[in-house]
């Protein structure tokens, strides 16, 4: 059986059985239960290994669910720290009731198809549906325990430490005594300050769901903690160094391409591409190709894309590809688009990024280890949602240029992309990241801890 995407109503796509062989070989592994947050850059990561996963021969059912809608409050909440506080407590915090009715269903539905089935729950950090259930909640019928959980952490770590200022604050990390002095100020007077209303939200929530206890740790320390293992989906040298680190936390390095659709349809300029590829380093008419992308949420292309198109449009030795992240989107009809730039509504990162000598992003953190997993060095620019941290990390990686801004100028970005292809640290790091993730092989890694959690073992 592949993949099952829908809700606990039993609505699920299933494929043929498998054959005899295949069978005896799945019933010897566990049910993998997998679910993420409602949004595509939650969702796409697990989905991912969710897919090789099926590979492997597990059976997955994978809980999908309606993408958060547009919040109008939201636009007015000024980008980083409010907007952050404000994503917790309209957004996150109250979907667990529901995320943990859903789960709760669904685990029930599995236990009655197979009573003696071994099950382990995967899910993304922040789909939250496994949180209530580690503090007391009521176990779904048929259990005495609730499942091994592994979590899947696709955003910038967010645990808090004795070494590191607190999240979203886009601060590098400090372990001097000075800079430890700092961070516990910090942490002190967030925990004491915003967060202690939304950990009294959190705490009504539980409360409302027959919690037995409340967590004790920081709220974010709390959503990590809650899985039996939480992997972060990148290398150590991704993330700052914590001395504090829980021990559930591992790193089990970033997910390496998907492989591009040999039926994907490339755009017609794409030989363009190839040709230019195919020219030896160095060349007489070899070019810089620079993709520049903004994701698949922020649409206003006035504030980057646009930007790093005027800022190249009279190089030469460029070849820019604006990825506008939209099928059927367009750059504004009055705006003039130079000869040295293609634009592609939609192109997945592997494509934009497999000829690419530069990166310029506004900081999503798929697009950061997509640029890893590439070896393409990057110039960022965002603050808003977690942008902030990530533009930050892959600052201290060596990977990028950050340019702290969701708004930079031309001239700023012209300077920066400057900076990278003239300075070869960029490209070596680039390189050094792309070999530490692909070592770490995090599918075998996520695939071993399931079989460590088995009793199919």
């Amino acid at each position: 059986m592949a993949i099952n995407e829908g809700n606990p109503g039993g609505n699920f796509h299933r494929e043929e059985a498998a054959t005899n062989g295949e069978a005896g070989h799945r019933r010897r592994l566990p049910l993998l239960v997998m679910s993420a947050c409602p949004l595509a850059g939650h969702t796409l990561p697990a989905l991912h290994v969710a897919r090789e996963l099926v590979k492997k021969g597990f059976e997955v059912i994978f809980m999908t669910a309606t993408e958060f809608r547009g919040e109008q409050q939201r636009e007015k909440i000024p980008v980083g720290p409010p907007r952050l506080m404000f994503d917790i407590e309209a957004l996150f915090l109250p979907s667990i009731p529901v995320r943990t009715a859903n789960l709760r269903s669904l685990l029930e539905l599995v236990r009655e198809r197979d009573p003696a089935r071994d099950v382990v729950v995967v899910t993304e950090t922040v789909s939250l549906g496994v949180f209530a259930f580690k503090y007391g909640a009521p176990l779904p019928g048929g259990y005495d325990a609730f499942p091994k959980t592994i979590g899947l952490n696709v955003v910038p770590l967010p645990a808090s430490s004795v070494d590191t200022a607190p999240f979203g604050s886009g601060l590098p990390p400090d372990a001097t005594e000075a800079g430890r002095a700092r961070n516990q100020a910090l942490n002190a007077g967030l925990r004491e300050g915003p967060f202690q209303h939304l950990v009294a939200v959190q705490e009504r929530i539980l409360t409302d769901m027959g919690c037995t206890r409340m967590p004790e740790r920081a709220l974010f320390d709390a959503w990590l903690e809650s899985f039996d293992t939480m992997f972060q989906l990148c290398s150590p040298s991704m993330e700052y160094p914590r001395s504090d680190l829980h021990s559930s936390i591992r790193y089990a390095g970033a997910l390496p391409k998907k492989g591009i659709n040999p039926n994907f349809e490339y755009p017609s300029w794409w030989s363009e591409i190839r040709s230019n590829a195919a020219l030896p380093a160095g060349s007489l008419g070899k070019k810089h190709v620079i993709p520049v992308a903004q994701g698949t949420l922020a649409t206003t292309y006035e504030e980057l894309i646009m930007p790093t198109i005027t800022a190249l449009a009279k190089r030469d030795d460029v070849i820019v590809i604006a990825v506008l992240g939209v099928k059927g989107a367009s750059l504004p009809a009055d705006f003039e688009v130079p000869a040295n730039t293609k634009v592609a509504d939609y192109l997945p990162y592997d494509v934009a990024l497999e000829h690419a000598d530069l990166f310029v992003s506004n900081g999503g953190y798929g697009s950061m280890t997509h640029g890893v997993i590439n070896a393409v060095p990057m110039v960022v620019a965002g603050i808003t949602e977690d942008k902030v941290e990530v533009t930050a990390r892959a600052e201290y990686a060596g990977l990028a240029v950050n340019l702290k801004t969701q708004t930079p100028s031309s001239e700023q970005i012209a300077a920066a992309v400057d900076k990278v292809l003239g300075n070869p640290k960029y490209k070596e790091k680039a390189v050094r990241l792309m070999k530490e993730n692909r070592d770490l092989d995090c599918h075998a890694i996520i695939e071993r801890e399931i079989m460590l959690y088995s009793k199919a073992k």
